[in-house]
């Protein structure tokens, strides 16, 4: 089963006259790859992997703009290239420190990468990151219908679903996390710990890299006390039910392969190889 499969509806059609028109792709990720006026996206690894999906599906990608601003609630831009739309909404300065520069990337991205020792503990940071994901989830609100399927990307925005759940959403959402996910000993060192997990359980699919991520993940739901496996990679925490697994994204290796076919004939390929001499 694929990463968007658990995203599809588990519904049979019976006719195409009765069944229910399904809803978007929504992705979520902290930046969005605006293309730019020739509709080329910006580079980036998560923006690579994305792309393809969103292209195929059609839907809309929701996040951060990049900007600062003082009124950040004011106005979401939205823009639309071919079948794929693009929202992004602005953050002020004070939710851009304690969100992103704070409690994303001065706690939680340490300790996901078992840096402890790296780790900046702040009240004020950590209640800025989960009043940055409530801001996002209403404004990401106003774009959403029922039938859209969401798909969270990244630590920045583990508390997205839950915020969405407590607006009254019930559409199908999944995570992604892209950075590695550590096991109890160290997990239990993030400030607001079991919130976090709480979050994560808002999730109906819940992807990792490696095989190894998910089991870390598996085992700080288990060791908390707070949820129970199924069976079948579904698991129970919190009063919800989802499943967990792993999910490594590759590369497009018929676009590599292509590059090296074209590399051949390239003139700096050619003098690189004479000077080597063969």
């Amino acid at each position: 089963m694929g990463q968007l499969d658990i995203l599809q509806p588990s519904r049979p059609l019976i006719t195409a006259k009765t069944a229910p028109k399904a809803g978007r792709l929504v992705v979520i990720s902290n930046r969005v790859p605006v293309p730019t006026a020739s509709g080329a996206p910006a580079a980036g690894g998560l923006a690579v992997a994305l792309d393809s999906a969103l292209k195929a599906h059609g839907g809309l990608w929701f996040g951060w703009s990049g900007k600062t601003n003082d009124m950040p609630e004011s106005a979401t831009s939205l823009r639309t290239f071919g079948s794929v739309s693009y929202a992004v909404a602005d953050l002020s300065r004070r939710d851009l420190e304690e969100f992103y520069h704070g409690f994303a990337n001065r706690a939680l991205w340490p300790i996901c990468h078992y840096r402890l020792d790296l780790a900046e503990y702040s009240a004020q940071h950590t209640a800025g990151f989960f009043r940055v994901n409530g801001s996002f989830a209403r404004r990401l609100a106003k774009l959403l219908d029922e039938r859209d399927a969401i798909w969270v990307h990244d630590y920045h925005l583990i508390p997205l679903a839950r915020a969405l759940r407590d607006m009254g959403f019930s559409n199908r959402v999944g995570f992604f996390l892209h950075v590695p996910w550590p096991p109890a000993d160290v997990a239990s060192g993030l400030p607001a710990y079991e919130e976090l997990l709480r979050s994560f359980a808002a999730y109906d699919l819940i992807g990792f890299q490696t095989a190894l991520d998910a089991e870390n993940f598996i085992g700080c739901i288990e060791q908390s006390g707070s949820g129970r496996a199924l069976g079948d990679g579904w698991y129970e925490a919190f009063g919800r039910r989802f499943r967990v697994d792993a999910f490594p994204i590759s590369i497009d290796t018929t676009a590599f392969a292509e590059e090296a076919r074209l590399a051949e004939h390239n003139t700096v390929v050619k003098r690189v190889r004479g000077n080597l001499n063969g």
